[in-house]
């Protein structure tokens, strides 16, 4: 298996060809969208010098109908080794013990679809586990997750709500910015928002001119609950030439000391990610995907925002929200975002894997046992009550409303964010959009140097007209 790039090509046509060729057209200068939109970058899977699982696709491509070989080899000090294929960590096909320690597994998907090969066992005589994936047309994979007839009409109101509350910026210098880009200003800022809570980030920019600038706000991933906003996430982008922003995900400040944020997520925001899930109006969620929305009044609202370029960009939870932001938002001209999390929140309950936060825990560890058993980290089964409620929050559902460019980028090996709840919300995508796959890659996917975010968000930007940095 190689390391060089790979692009889809050499198989049967595809009938979205046509149509990406005339986008292409259109958005010239966007040289990430010249190839095409599906990338694929093989690494080498290998656990160890014996212990390694291989498939007969170095790009992990597969159509509906071809037979997926995965080669397993356990090395010497290898025990009690346990195989398990699944629908991308969801439905479990297969579940054996291997006996031998070079085991060849041929498998089909009869739908499109990502199948996962896993391989737990001891080694040495401490546990280990090893993954392999296979993608079987993933550009046709839907989502299960349906609208809610009132969606638009329930988040209209939400938007109401934060209408209702005057921002009234506070900003103030921070003492410890990071002097690694002297050109450019840092401040901290907080904004009023819904339900007496705030808005806490920071905002930078560059000082060596006084031109109007695109602005992007990037989106915090969970990172175990509450921490601080690293003030380089908005001090590397005004580099580049962005009036940048980056706000927390909770109602709370960003530079306190490691312990209050411990303090927090062990007493006030504890399994946040489940408060109020029965109750639409209540859920948890509710507040964040707004905080969203009041940051993007801030950006259009500051005096050099060039009123061209407005990015969303975040990972897995902030890949979330910045699908969330950009599908209640049509002022956002572009999504740049990496394993977006909070996909196909309800996957189970039709057979399928869920995203993070996982609100129904049903994976393959439970190797085919009790679907509704509570996993270790304490959630219960998905009730009709909190499936409705959470068709509001699913970020395929917002994903279906975005007509801006959008580049995402995930792994095969996924076990936080698994593929195929990130592909539902790709497939829903109404304007020009790319993909980038690694095949061989988890929840890190976006240190994929084929990623290249800045340069993705640079692209949109100058497409859009705006000016940065030469």
């Amino acid at each position: 298996m190689g390391r060089s790039c790979h692009i889809r090509g050499g198989r049967s046509p595809r009938p979205w060809r046509s149509s990406f060729s005339d986008m292409k057209r259109k958005m010239k200068p966007m040289a990430w969208l010249r190839q095409r939109r599906w990338i694929r970058y093989p690494l080498r899977m290998t656990i160890d010098e014996q212990d390694r699982i291989t498939r007969n696709h170095a790009d992990a491509m597969y159509h509906v109908g071809d037979v997926a070989v995965f080669e397993i080899h356990l090395g010497q000090g290898t025990t009690d080794a346990q195989l398990c294929l699944s629908l991308d960590g969801h439905k479990v096909l297969l579940h054996q013990p291997l006996s031998e320690r070079h085991v060849t597994i041929r498998q089909q998907l009869d739908a499109p679809g990502v199948l996962r090969c896993r391989v737990n066992g001891m080694r040495h005589n401490k546990p280990f586990s090893m993954l392999c994936a296979a993608a079987f047309d993933p550009e046709q994979i839907t989502p299960t997750t349906t609208t809610p007839e009132d969606f638009h009409e329930f988040w209209a109101a939400q938007k109401t709500a934060l209408a209702a509350v005057p921002a009234a910026p506070r900003l103030e210098p921070d003492p410890e910015a990071p002097t690694s880009h002297p050109d450019c200003s840092l401040q901290r800022i907080r904004l009023d928002h819904i339900d007496n809570s705030a808005v806490y980030g920071y905002v930078a920019q560059p000082t060596d001119s006084s031109g109007p600038l695109p602005a992007v706000l990037v989106l915090q991933n969970h990172g175990g609950g509450a921490w601080s906003v690293p003030r380089e996430w908005v001090t590397d982008l005004a580099a580049l030439g962005f009036l940048a922003m980056a706000i927390n995900t909770h109602d709370v400040d960003n530079g306190l000391p490691a312990a209050e944020y411990e303090r927090l997520n062990k007493g006030p925001l504890a399994s946040y990610t489940l408060r109020g899930f029965m109750d639409r109006d209540e859920y948890y969620f509710r507040a964040p995907y707004l905080r969203v929305l009041r940051a993007l009044d801030y950006l259009v609202d500051h005096p050099r925002w060039d009123g061209k370029s407005l990015i969303l960009t975040g990972r897995s939870q902030g890949g979330g929200l910045s699908l969330v932001g950009a599908g209640l938002d049509p002022r956002v001209t572009g999504v740049v975002c990496a394993v977006p999390a909070m996909c196909e929140h309800g996957g189970p309950r039709f057979g399928r894997p869920a995203g993070w936060p996982r609100f129904v825990p049903t994976d393959e560890h439970d190797y085919g046992g009790d679907p509704n058993a509570p996993t270790v980290d304490g959630h219960g089964p998905l009730s009709d009550v909190v499936w409705q409620v959470s068709r509001y929050y699913d970020a395929v559902n917002f994903a279906r409303r975005i007509h801006c460019p959008a580049v995402i980028c995930l792994g095969l090996l996924d076990t936080c964010v698994p593929a195929m709840t990130a592909l539902s919300a790709y497939n829903v995508l109404a304007g020009q959009r790319a993909v980038v796959i690694s095949p061989d890659r988890g929840h890190d996917a976006d240190r994929d140097p084929h990623y290249r975010r800045n340069e993705r968000i640079c692209a949109i930007a100058t497409t859009a007209g705006s000016s940065l940095r030469t």
